[in-house]
């Protein structure tokens, strides 16, 4: 009987360990990810899955319901559009990381 319940007891373990190990972090991870670009606003900075740091310029919703896209200001007048899905997430700051703004400063300087 004790070897019925370890041999039933050991794949439950692994399909745990694997839930939580795996398979949790990335739904929480994506449930965020999802409350962000609910919270979307013009103006915000972004990271897209390009690399870009953009900001928000427009946001259009299709009245047909398909997948919102976001009118993105890359600067220097460069626009894109991109699909809600392409926001990785939103980019804390003044859109552009201090370490690169130090860098564009250098360069430029010489």
């Amino acid at each position: 009987m004790e070897i019925v319940i370890l041999a039933l007891a050991y794949p439950a373990a692994i399909a745990l360990l694997f839930y939580f190990v795996f398979l949790r972090p990335v739904q929480q991870q994506e449930r965020r990810r999802r409350q962000v670009l609910a919270h979307l606003e013009v103006g915000d900075t972004v990271l897209t899955q390009a690399g870009f740091i953009a900001t928000v310029k427009d946001i259009v919703v299709p009245a047909s319901g398909g997948p919102p896209e976001i009118l993105l200001d890359l600067g220097n007048g460069v626009e894109v559009r991109a699909l809600a899905s392409a926001i990785v997430q939103r980019w804390p700051g003044s859109g552009a990381p201090k370490g690169l703004a130090e860098a564009e400063a250098r360069r430029s300087k010489g």
